[in-house]
């Protein structure tokens, strides 16, 4: 997996991922929230647009990171899901744990 950063603001980031968020690279992205966090970052829009496949463990790392963050859905945004990953959010109803968003602009949008 291949995480990369764009920063908005101070407080706010970009993390975009590509690959697989999977038991393989759930670590390195928990890893990667941590880092934001403790330089100061406490808003986080995860694009998911180059992410096939999400797993069990890929969506505790998303929780793990939802939780570094504070805990709130606002500190920690979803956008671009691709359908595989919008499906596995709905089946495990984490849709209404995370705020979900069509593109990175939308989600960036709903912190005006």
């Amino acid at each position: 997996m291949e995480i990369s950063y764009k920063s908005v603001s101070p407080t706010m980031s970009i993390v975009s991922l590509n690959g697989a968020l999977n038991a393989r690279s759930a670590e390195e992205a928990k890893q990667a929230f941590r880092n934001l966090v403790d330089q100061g970052v406490t808003t986080v829009v995860v694009d998911l647009q180059e992410v096939p496949f999400i797993d069990s463990s890929g969506l505790a790392a998303l929780v793990s990171g939802l939780k570094t963050l504070g805990g709130e859905a606002a500190n920690l945004k979803l956008a671009s899901p691709q359908s595989q990953a919008r499906l596995l959010f709905e089946l495990t109803m984490f849709d209404r744990v995370f705020e979900i968003h069509d593109s990175v602009d939308d989600a960036l949008s709903s912190l005006n």
